[in-house]
C-alpha cells in the first residue's frame, strides 16, 4: 500500500493537473451561476468601472484594472458577460486544479471539488458576491488562480509557471488596495519553497522574486499612472471616510459628537442625533437624509482640503482620547461583516442592474430574483455566516499540521492570507459588506473542501494498512 504522507520527492503536491476534469468542472460550475443572472448583477461599482473603461481613467479612488477588464471583455466582443464568465471560471477552475494537484486518490478529487460547490451554495453571501460584477471576485478570481498555478510549477517544478503565478497575483493586487494582505504568508513561502518540498536552486528562488517584484511593482504602477497614455493619475482620497465612519462610532459611543462642524456644514449634531445616524453596517447610511437631524455632508464630491485636514485632526484625537470607543466601534464592523450578529449577514448581493445609460439589463429578471431571494434568506441562516468558515479552514489546517502533512505549509499560507486580509479591514473597512471578505472566504472554502478529502484520504490509507 502507498504511503500517504507526501514525501520529500513528491513534496506537497502528490496529484495531476487532470486538465480534463478540471474544465469540465470548471465549465459546468460556471454556467451555473452566470446562467440566471447574465450578464452580471451591477451596481455602482461596477458601473462606475465600465464607464471608466468607456470614458477614460481619471482618478485612482479606485484601482483602475478592473475598468482595463472590461474594456479587454468589450473589445472581444463579449460586452459584460465575458467578464463575468471570465472571472466566475478561474474561481472553479483554480480550486479544481489545485484540488487535483493536493490530493492523490481518485476519489479524493471529486470530494474536494464538491466539497467546494457545497461550501459555495451553504454559504448564501458567498454566492451572492459571485454574482455581482464586483473588483473583489475579480481580485479572488487572479489571486485562486494564482496558487493554482504556483502548485502547478511546484508539481512539475516548471519555472514558466511561477512567472504565471507571480503574474496572477499582481493582476489581483492590482485590483483591490487591501489585496497585497491575502498573499502575506503566500508570497514568502513561494520564496522559500518555490516548489513545496521538492528541490529549488538558487536560480529558480531568484527567478521567483524577480518575477514576484516585477509583477507587484507593475500593480503599484497601475495606480499611479493610466494607460493607454500613461498619465499621472489623481491620488486616491479614501481615508476620509474611514475616518468619519471612525468618528462616528467613537462620538455613538460616548454619547457626544466628535465630528468636525465641517462635515455637516456648521450645524452641530446632539450626542443622542449622532447615535441615531450612526450605523455599523455601513458609513453611507449616516449620510443618508434623517429628519430632524442635520445632513452629513462626507461623501467624496463634497469633500474639500480644508475638511479632510479637520477630520484627520478631529480622528487623530478622538482615537487617541477615546481608544476604547474606537475599538467598540471596529469590534461592532467586524461582528457584522463576520456574520456574528443576530442579523443577516450584511449586503451578500446586490440583485438587480442598476439604470445605466449603456443599455445593460438583465436577461433573465425572474431567475435574477429567484436567486437573489435564496442569498438573501440563507444569508439569515446559521451555516452561512463567514466566522464559521474562516474558524472550519483553521481548525482543518491544524488538523493536517498535527498529522505532520507537508500540505497544511499551503493550507497555513491561506487561511494566514484570509485572516491578514480580515485583519487589514478591520482597520480600514468603512463598511461590513460581504464583498470585502470574499477573497478570502474562497481561500478557506478551498482549505476546509481540500483539507477534508486529504484528511479522509489519509484515513482510508492507514486504515487499508492495518487491514
Amino acid at each position: 500500500m502507498a504511503e500517504i504522507i507526501p514525501n520529500s520527492a513528491e513534496g506537497a503536491t502528490p496529484g495531476a493537473p487532470r486538465w480534463r476534469l478540471c474544465l469540465g468542472f470548471a465549465a459546468v460550475a460556471t454556467a451555473a451561476v452566470v446562467s440566471p443572472v447574465w450578464p452580471g448583477q451591477m451596481s455602482y461599482d461596477g458601473l462606475y468601472a465600465y464607464r471608466t473603461s468607456i470614458e477614460g481613467v481619471k482618478t485612482a479612488v479606485w484601482p483602475p484594472m478592473h475598468a482595463y477588464l472590461f474594456w479587454l471583455s468589450r473589445t472581444a466582443g463579449g460586452g459584460v458577460g465575458a467578464l463575468f464568465v471570465a472571472q466566475t471560471f478561474l474561481i472553479f477552475f483554480g480550486a479544481a486544479l489545485a484540488a487535483a494537484l493536493l490530493v492523490r486518490g481518485r476519489r479524493s478529487f471529486p470530494m474536494a471539488v464538491a466539497g467546494f460547490v457545497l461550501i459555495g451554495l451553504a454559504d448564501a453571501p458567498m454566492l451572492g458576491v459571485m454574482l455581482v460584477h464586483w473588483r473583489d471576485v475579480t481580485t479572488a478570481s487572479f489571486a485562486i488562480a494564482g496558487v493554482a498555478l504556483w502548485l502547478l510549477a511546484a508539481r512539475l517544478r516548471a519555472v514558466p509557471w511561477l512567472i504565471a503565478a507571480a503574474l496572477c497575483i499582481g493582476i489581483s493586487v492590482s485590483l483591490r488596495y487591501n489585496a497585497f494582505a491575502l498573499f502575506a504568508l503566500i508570497v514568502p513561502l513561494m520564496v522559500w519553497q518555490p516548489f513545496l518540498g521538492r528541490p529549488a536552486t538558487a536560480r529558480v528562488r531568484l527567478i521567483t522574486v524577480g518575477a514576484l517584484a516585477v509583477s507587484i511593482g507593475l500593480a503599484w504602477a497601475s495606480v499611479q499612472w493610466r494607460l493607454p497614455d500613461l498619465r499621472r493619475l489623481e491620488p486616491a482620497s479614501t481615508t476620509t471616510n474611514i475616518q468619519v465612519f471612525d468618528l462616528l462610532g467613537v462620538s455613538a459611543c460616548i454619547g457626544e459628537s466628535r465630528l468636525p462642524l465641517a462635515v455637516t456644514r456648521g450645524l452641530p449634531l446632539s450626542g443622542e442625533q449622532v447615535r441615531r445616524l450612526y450605523d455599523p453596517r455601513h458609513v453611507q447610511l449616516s449620510f443618508k437624509e434623517h429628519p430632524g437631524i442635520p445632513r452629513i455632508y462626507a461623501t467624496r464630491k463634497f469633500q474639500t482640503p480644508q475638511m479632510r485636514t479637520d477630520v484627520q485632526r478631529a480622528w487623530r484625537a478622538a482615537v487617541s482620547q477615546h481608544f476604547g470607543c474606537y475599538l467598540t466601534h471596529r469590534n461592532a464592523v467586524f461582528i457584522e461583516q463576520m456574520g456574528l450578529a443576530p442579523r443577516e449577514v450584511f449586503y451578500p448581493t446586490h440583485g438587480a442592474i442598476d439604470d445605466n445609460p449603456y443599455g445593460l439589463r438583465l436577461a433573465h429578471p425572474a431567475a435574477s430574483q429567484a436567486v437573489t431571494n435564496y442569498v438573501v434568506r440563507g444569508s439569515s441562516r446559521w451555516w452561512s455566516r463567514p466566522a464559521l468558515l474562516y474558524v472550519g479552514a483553521a481548525l482543518v489546517t491544524a488538523a493536517l499540521a498535527l498529522k505532520r502533512d507537508r500540505r497544511a505549509l499551503v493550507g497555513a499560507a491561506l487561511v494566514g492570507g484570509a485572516f491578514a486580509n480580515e485583519a487589514l479591514l478591520y482597520l480600514i473597512a468603512p463598511e461590513a459588506d460581504a464583498r470585502y471578505i470574499f477573497p478570502g472566504n474562497v481561500f478557506c472554502a478551498l482549505v476546509v473542501a481540500v483539507g477534508l478529502a486529504i484528511l479522509a484520504e489519509r484515513s482510508s490509507g492507514a486504515s487499508a494498512q492495518r487491514s
